[in-house]
């Protein structure tokens, strides 16, 4: 019984990271959909359209570090210290 409890805990974690992962994908979405929107009514003026670009930027990030969290080997890095003995 406790096998299953447990087994039924981690689904429900591991679903937790992957809606947050389309949640992020979506907001990215939005802003990329918004800036452009912007650009295209402010063809002659693009510096009218800066905010949304900076937020765009900042839920694109946010998109690429669950991304590397969730897919594995994606955009990780390490650090490895080799000590001369």
């Amino acid at each position: 019984m406790r096998f299953v409890l447990a087994i039924i805990g981690f689904c429900i974690l591991g679903g937790c990271g992957i809606a947050a992962k389309v949640e992020s994908r979506s907001d990215y979405q939005q802003s990329a959909d918004n800036y452009k929107a912007c650009l295209a009514a402010n063809a002659a003026t693009p510096q009218n359209c800066e905010g949304l670009r900076l937020a765009m930027e900042t839920d694109e990030r946010k998109y690429n570090a669950m991304s590397a969290g969730i897919t594995p080997g994606a955009q990780r890095n390490a650090t490895v210290t080799i000590l001369n003995r």
